[in-house]
């Protein structure tokens, strides 16, 4: 896809949503059948992962016209992108998770360069990232709601984001992410097990 026939897919729907990391593809997917008025953008470094449901999201009959799913990595975006009305990365891993707990300025600052002014922030951080801590997650303790936002409020501010709220997710909450790792966490345990983390590009 060119530059130009991803702005005139963007000019074509009221808003943009940009899922970072969205692994099998299936939280994007959710989100285009969902809203066939915005356009759902799902972007994962490890292309293999969104084979099956970006051939599905092309099908001429039964497809998302809405939905496209990009190869590149949260660290460097595709010039292309632009205009992006909100931002998701749940349940990140490996180095996604590093740079959102790190608050890396590489990937806060490229997504808010794509995003328009006042675009929106959600993010949903596995907490069995920290039971045992993988190394990914470094120093940093197993956050809480009022640890997160004390903590990664000033970094988030210094790449141009404005955090305005953390909370656990109660069972209906995870299962409305809709994506292959909450169908992992069962009901009986998925309390506690995933912290949301909203916030708006700064501007």
């Amino acid at each position: 896809m060119s530059a130009a026939d991803y702005a005139a897919l963007r000019a074509a729907h009221d808003g943009a949503v940009l899922d970072v990391g969205t692994g099998d593809g299936k939280h994007a997917q959710h989100l285009a059948r969902q809203h066939p008025d915005r356009l759902v953008v799902g972007l994962d470094a490890a292309r293999d992962n969104m084979r099956a449901v970006s051939a599905k999201a092309a099908a001429r009959r039964s497809g998302l016209p809405n939905l496209i799913y990009v190869w590149a990595a949260a660290e460097s975006l595709p010039p292309a992108l632009h205009d992006i009305t909100d931002v998701h990365v749940l349940m990140p891993w490996g180095s996604l998770l590093r740079g959102v707990v790190g608050a890396d300025p590489q990937i806060l600052g490229g997504l808010r360069a794509v995003c328009a002014p006042g675009a929106g922030l959600y993010v949903a951080l596995n907490l069995h990232a920290w039971r045992p801590p993988v190394p990914e997650v470094g120093g940093h303790p197993e956050p809480t709601p009022e640890s997160a936002l004390a903590t990664m409020a000033a970094p988030y501010a210094a790449a141009g984001w404005t955090l305005a709220d953390a909370a656990y997710l109660d069972t209906a909450g995870v299962a409305a992410l809709a994506t292959s790792w909450t169908r992992r966490l069962s009901a009986s345990r998925a309390r506690f097990d995933v912290l949301a983390v909203t916030g708006a590009r700064a501007d």
